[in-house]
């Protein structure tokens, strides 16, 4: 009986575990699940894609058929809804359940749109995926932009936006960037969003120092949650928004494990041992399921 490995998340950790357990065993079931209607892309290139430095296709890191000749079964648009680790069943959000030997937590962590009024009007956006981003590039865009965000990824789409459009963009950051490093026609602002103020639409936003900025869109970079909502009630060890993992990237619990942004601690050189400790586990599976 050949093992099943699933993968949560088309995440590039996620992708990346795929094609290289495929590598290293041509006999085990893989399925890598996604969330999204399309395979595995470079999240970090969609400020490329806003500014039409590259194309939609110039993003993904394969094709679905490029999944189906490796031997990979490929399941998108489903959300995983929970876990039953004593089954060893997954059950996706809508409906359906897939069964598994082995699992892999590489679903990533994504930001949120805080809770503060006008957070729901038109114009305010969070880029995290393909789609947020082809969102955000459908809106006419001729006044300031307001990105919320302290990171380099913030840097690169301020630059992106500005380069675009040719608007000025307000970086609202909780830390200080080295000058050489910030775009043209942009201001980095310390300071933080209480309100988003229009009607129906983005128009302005108010700030927590009470100064009032006029902006057409808000896009949010900064706090980001794992998504993990799939955990709950499983035993899993979580910390600070974070799965708990060993230094072979095992979970608490027997056969789980974990990689990439869900966990405090990754790299390449621990995805790969990730994959070397997997398919050692899977002579032990297959061993049990002989007895």
């Amino acid at each position: 009986m050949n093992n099943h490995i699933v993968i949560i998340g088309a995440s590039v950790s996620g992708h990346n575990i795929a094609l290289r357990l495929r590598e290293k065993s041509k006999e085990c079931q893989i399925t890598l699940i996604s969330e999204e209607e399309y395979p595995a892309y470079d999240h970090l290139k969609l400020a490329d894609l806003i500014s039409s430095v590259i194309s939609e296709k110039d993003i993904f890191l394969c094709s679905e058929d490029s999944y189906s000749k490796l031997g990979i079964n490929f399941i998108k648009n489903k959300k995983v809804g929970s876990l039953n680790i004593s089954k060893k069943l997954l059950y996706f959000k809508d409906k359906g359940s897939i069964n598994y030997d082995i699992l892999v937590i590489a679903s990533g962590r994504s930001p949120v749109i805080p809770d503060i009024p006008g957070a729901k009007k038109e114009g305010v956006y969070r880029l995290y995926t393909l789609n947020d981003a082809k969102e955000f590039i459908q809106r006419y865009i001729a006044h300031p932009v307001c990105i919320v965000g302290s990171n380099s990824f913030a840097l690169k789409m301020a630059e992106a936006v500005s380069r675009k459009y040719g608007v000025e963009v307000k970086l609202l950051s909780c830390t200080a960037f080295d000058p050489s490093n910030i775009p043209q026609n942009t201001e980095i602002i310390n300071d933080s969003i209480t309100e988003i103020i229009g009607e129906g639409e983005t128009q302005a936003i108010k700030l927590a120092s009470g100064k009032a900025l006029g902006v057409c869109a808000v896009l949010f970079m900064d706090d980001y949650k794992s998504n993990i909502e799939f955990l709950k009630e499983t035993g899993i060890k979580i910390k600070d928004d974070f799965v708990l993992v060993d230094g072979w990237m095992r979970t608490n619990q027997d056969n789980i494990f974990a990689c990439g942004s869900v966990v405090r601690k990754d790299s390449v050189v621990i995805s790969m041992m990730l994959v070397d400790h997997i398919i050692s586990k899977l002579g032990e599976v297959s061993a049990r399921l002989s007895v």
